[in-house]
C-alpha cells in the first residue's frame, strides 16, 4: 500500500467520509471524475449500514466495481459478473483480508480488534483505514488483471 493512499485515506477519514465513501471517493479520482450525489448516496453504508452489518472498505469496494461495471445510462448493458464478478470481491475480502477469522462486518472486525463498534460517529477509525486501502488496491488489481484500465470509466453520455 502506497504511503499516498494512506495519508489520503487518513484525511478523507478526518474530513467525515465513511469507508465506502473514500473507497469510491479514490476511485473517482483516480478516472479524474467526483460525483458527489455517488457520494452523497453512499452515506447509509456507514457503519455496516448503520447496524454493524456488511464492512463499509467492502461495500465501497463493491460500489467501486460497479462504477467500471454497472449499468449506469439506458443504452448501457452491465458487465457486472460477466467481467469480474462481485464474488471474487467479497470471497477475497473474506477468506484473504480478513483471513476467515471474522465476519466481513464491522461489528466483526471491531470485534475481533478488541474494539467496541461506534455506531453514532459513522466515522470510520483508524484501524479500518488499512482495509479501505486494501479493498481500493484490491479493486484496482481486479480491474487492471481483467484488461480494464482503472483510470477510464465508462462513457458518461
Amino acid at each position: 500500500m502506497s504511503d499516498d493512499v494512506s495519508l489520503e485515506i487518513m484525511r478523507l477519514a478526518g474530513q467525515g467520509y465513511t469507508c465506502a465513501q473514500i473507497v469510491v471517493i479514490l476511485g473517482l479520482r483516480l478516472m479524474g471524475r467526483e460525483n458527489p450525489d455517488l457520494i452523497r448516496a453512499m452515506s447509509p453504508l456507514a457503519m455496516g449500514a448503520s447496524m454493524g452489518s456488511i464492512c463499509g472498505a467492502l461495500t465501497g469496494g463493491l460500489c467501486l466495481l460497479g462504477v467500471h461495471l454497472g449499468k449506469g445510462l439506458e443504452f448501457e448493458r452491465p458487465e457486472m459478473g460477466g467481467k469480474i464478478p462481485p464474488a471474487a470481491l467479497i470471497k477475497w475480502f473474506a477468506q484473504e483480508e480478513l483471513q476467515g477469522k471474522t465476519p466481513p462486518t464491522c461489528a466483526g472486525i471491531f470485534e475481533a480488534g478488541g474494539q467496541k463498534l461506534d455506531l453514532e460517529s459513522g466515522a470510520p477509525a483508524a484501524a479500518c483505514a488499512d482495509l479501505v486501502a486494501h479493498a481500493y488496491e484490491k479493486v484496482i488489481s481486479l480491474l487492471a488483471e481483467h484488461g480494464l484500465d482503472p483510470t477510464e470509466g465508462r462513457e458518461l453520455e
